[in-house]
């Protein structure tokens, strides 16, 4: 946590004096694209947190908490990982707005072969700018980037998976339409290895809920997670999805789809659950899942 804050300082440090210098209206709005004459629907997605990252401009605090079942086809005969974080963001004004998605303590249980093992996960820290911004219209698209510190300290035996190579860079673009009462969000990206130690992939992810009331949201969501270049670090044949990354040298395929729902208990506090598990022909480390979370929005 002291890192995340302190790099999202620096970067705010940053981030002024170069849009003054380039001549870009800097005009501080904490409340970002969402508020009274602004967008006013906001159903962040629940599953894939660390690369669906939502189109909208916000500052909140997001803790959340992941139980990831390991399949009983996995190198370790089964197991599970639970996550514990805290996603930060802070709206700088309605369209720009600082992002770190990833950090926390990552509890790994195998079943064999590998030792159970737990500690920090890596750190992350981005950009977010609405290129497309039309409240009246519920329509925005955000583009992004967020670096990936080699930070990490979490090691399962000789294989490290967290805290190798150079670093991650994920580039993304995000967008977000409603119509009535259903709720349209879809990402997609590249989360791209600095080093050939870690795996690099294309990742893409489709969002709907429903207002089944004005506090009520049922969701479903898909995502995919797809390897466009094989890391040379573990000679294995999967990868850690969007929890780790284990450097394979021939990775694959992996697809989800998640159910759950969204309950706004106020204006800047709400809840979400949900349940996830792989459809594809391969799982990797990506068996059911449960996603649970609390949005703190300002």
């Amino acid at each position: 946590m002291k890192k995340t804050f302190g790099l999202l300082l620096v970067c705010l440090a940053v981030c002024f004096p170069v849009q003054s210098a380039f001549g870009f209206d800097f005009e501080f709005d904490y409340h970002g694209s969402l508020g009274k004459g602004k967008h006013e629907r906001y159903v962040p997605p629940i599953s894939n947190p660390l690369f669906n990252e939502t189109p909208y401009i916000t500052t909140e605090v997001r803790p959340l908490f992941i139980h990831n079942t390991i399949p009983d086809s996995f190198l370790t005969g089964g197991g599970h990982i639970n996550v514990y974080a805290i996603e930060l963001r802070m709206a700088l004004n309605e369209r720009l707005g600082l992002i770190a998605s990833k950090d926390g303590y990552v509890d790994a249980d195998f079943n064999g072969v590998l030792p159970d093992e737990e500690g920090f996960a890596n750190i992350s820290l981005g950009l977010k700018y609405a290129v497309w911004n039309k409240p009246q219209k519920d329509e925005i698209v955000t583009v992004g980037f967020e670096f990936e510190l080699p930070s990490g300290d979490l090691d399962a035996g000789a294989i490290s998976i967290q805290g190798q190579g150079g670093g991650l860079v994920d580039l993304f673009v995000s967008g977000a339409k409603n119509i009535g009462r259903l709720g349209l969000e879809a990402n997609t990206g590249f989360n791209v290895a600095l080093e050939d130690e870690d795996t690099s992939m294309w990742h893409w992810a489709v969002h709907f809920d429903y207002a089944l009331t004005p506090k009520f949201f049922p969701v479903l969501e898909f995502n995919g997670f797809d390897t466009i270049d094989d890391s040379n670090r573990t000679p294995v044949g999967f990868e850690g999805v969007d929890l780790v990354n284990f450097g394979a040298t021939n990775a694959g395929t992996v697809v989800t789809y998640g159910i759950g729902f969204r309950y706004q208990f106020t204006d800047h506090i709400q809840a979400g659950a949900g349940w996830e598990t792989s459809i594809s022909g391969r799982e990797d480390i990506f068996g059911d899942r449960a996603n649970v979370d609390l949005v703190y929005s300002f």
